[in-house]
């Protein structure tokens, strides 16, 4: 009796072992144990050397570059981790060196270091910052979070009056947002707060511009499908902000909109201040077609923390078609309607004018390919004849702001065999425009910018063999000052030993003619420019496994090659002499290498 007992313990034991055992596995199953850990990403580092001969040097000598970004699937947990780090740190006034580690598994994803979110266009939108983050999306509800560093704090520096508009306070955000999306349906709200640090800045000057702030602002937002073809979608934004943290606080002052809800949030002073935004459309989707009756207005001086730019002061109503023609071959956009400025009549003059924005794309067989539009919103545009990946000059970047008009069109034509091919393109562009410098004091000025370049391309498939020319011109006419650019480059390319070992030659030669008027007085400058450099990659094929492995290893193999890839190159640039400057001529070297895995 004691003998079947015991065997009907060892059994039950038994059976619970086994039962255990696959509720486990089947427990480790769903939480993708059999997909094991896999590791990808890569690794780079480049370094830099400069050289100038007739000019001081305008970048350091030595520089060098490390990246990289790392991807763990950990039993099917993604952690993308990256990161950026350089010498060239210290010339930055906020952070140059950053990582970012965002991991995530099925709705949920995280985010560490440095990285940037989006709640709406007027309380979060884009901002980088250096904290955490969260983004959950279980069913259908959408859940967003986030806590960390927007500014860091750049001290005055008493030595050097220049580096003024470079001081910030440290400035700390955090928000909130929360929504539900079904069948095209989506209801959200967001919360945004931000503010500086008064004490992160140990000494201000008497003739400082800046003052520590604090914001907060708060987006609704509604998309709702009324029947089967017709939505509506609106947004309101409201935002406090304190322009001076240090102002002392009022219990109630009406005049100022304390009354608001939000200044349950935000304490109101003397130099409090809200604004609204408001976007809202109602569109119908046809067969072939979808039109759109569009609402936006911002309130004058809208700002947030969260963003590093917003139109403001301005009211929009426009209608938006959209069509789809010949079976896809044309396509067409159109935005129309009203704008208007100086909202709250504070201004000594408004604008009223209507407003359009068009663009055709036409794709009637595979040789040909036109696109054209023409734009009066507002836009920018920034123009580099002279390109160095890493140094920027701002006397070879032409920039535009708040373009008025603009007209575009590209026609390119392809024709060839598999072997061989042909290309040849023309693009152009014309503004007309108000540009402004980033300077505080700078005064806007008209200016008209025409940009038009033609190029042809041939390549040689059997020999990886690619040969290009191209004709460039820039016209800029502004207030005193006009300015032209126009020349050749070329360029070759080519591959060896298996495609393995690339190699590229180009070379652009720029005449720049500059006249401009001061008190009556016509002076002429005409100069030269001649930039040419040579590149070398190489990167050997991964080899290739022969030995015997099971199917997961063999697959495990093919997701995780590794390459290699050496890189360098040399760029020569000869500027001649233009009036009283004196020509010079820059050699700029680079090095770099890539692992990925």
């Amino acid at each position: 009796m004691c003998k079947k007992h015991c065997c009907l313990a060892a059994l039950s034991v038994l059976l619970l072992l086994l039962t255990s055992t696959v509720a486990l596995s089947q427990a480790l199953d769903q939480l993708g144990v059999k997909k094991g850990v896999t590791m990808s990403g890569s690794i780079s580092a480049s370094t830099t050397t400069y050289t100038a001969s007739g000019i001081d040097s305008r970048r350091d000598p030595f520089a060098w570059y490390l990246n990289g970004n790392l991807n763990i699937n950990l039993f099917g947990y993604d952690m993308p981790f990256s990161f950026s780090y350089s010498n060239q740190g210290r010339n930055y006034s906020q952070p140059f060196n950053q990582f970012r580690f965002a991991p995530s598994y099925k709705w949920a994803r995280a985010y560490f270091g440095t990285t940037s979110m989006q709640f709406s266009n007027y309380t979060l939108a884009g901002h980088m910052f250096d904290g955490v983050g969260v983004e959950l999306t279980p069913g259908k509800w959408r859940v967003s979070a986030m806590y960390g560093k927007l500014l860091k704090a750049v001290p005055y520096d008493v030595l050097n009056p220049e580096s003024y508009n470079r001081a910030a306070f440290e400035r700390i955000g955090y928000g909130v947002k929360m929504g539900y999306e079904d069948n095209g349906n989506a209801y959200s709200v967001s919360l945004f707060k931000a503010k500086d640090k008064a004490s992160s800045i140990p000494y201000i000057p008497d003739d400082a511009t800046i003052t520590p702030r604090e914001n907060l602002a708060m987006a609704f937002n509604v998309r709702q499908n009324l029947l089967k073809r017709i939505f509506v979608d609106v947004e309101y934004s409201v935002s406090a902000l304190n322009r001076d943290t240090r102002s002392e606080k009022n219990a109630i002052d009406s005049s100022r909109g304390t009354s608001n809800f939000l200044g349950k949030f935000l304490a109101p002073t003397g130099s409090t201040r809200y604004f609204d935004a408001i976007q809202a459309g109602l569109g119908y989707t046809g067969n072939f077609y979808t039109i759109q009756l569009r609402y936006e207005r911002v309130a004058p001086d809208y700002v947030t923390l969260g963003a590093y730019n917003v139109v403001n002061d301005m009211r929009n109503i426009t209608v938006a078609p959209t069509f789809q023609l010949f079976g896809g071959k044309v396509n067409i956009a159109a935005n129309a309607g009203m704008q208007v400025n100086n909202l709250d009549n504070s201004k000594n003059s408004d604008a009223q004018r209507l407003v359009a924005n068009i663009n055709a794309n036409i794709v009637p067989n595979e040789h040909w390919a036109i696109n054209g539009g023409y734009s009066n919103f507002s836009n920018y545009t920034r123009v580099r004849p002279l390109i160095d990946p890493y140094f920027t000059n701002p006397l070879d970047t032409l920039d535009f702001y708040q373009v008025n008009n603009s007209y575009n069109g590209m026609v390119m034509y392809r024709t060839g065999t598999k072997q061989v091919q042909h290309t040849i393109s023309l693009n152009s562009s014309y503004q007309y425009a108000s540009d402004k410098s980033t300077a505080k004091d700078a005064a806007e000025n008209l200016s008209k910018f025409f940009t038009s370049n033609l190029s042809y391309s041939y390549s040689l498939q059997p020999r990886a063999l690619s040969l290009s020319g191209a004709l460039n011109y820039y016209r800029n006419t502004a207030a005193g000052l006009n300015t032209t650019f126009m020349g050749p480059s070329v360029s070759a390319n080519k591959q060896y030993l298996d495609k393995t070992l690339r190699t590229g030659v180009t070379a652009t030669y720029n005449m720049t003619q500059a006249s401009s008027q001061n008190t009556g007085v016509t002076t002429n400058s005409n100069s030269s420019v001649f930039n040419t450099g040579l590149t070398v990659n190489y990167s050997p094929k991964p080899k290739s496994q022969n030995e015997a492995v099971s199917t997961d290893n063999k697959r495990r193999l093919l997701n995780n090659k590794r390459t290699h890839n050496v890189g360098a190159s040399v760029i020569w640039l000869l500027r001649s002499t233009s009036g009283t400057q004196p020509g010079y001529n820059e050699l700029t070297s680079t090095l770099n290498y890539t692992y990925s895995f």
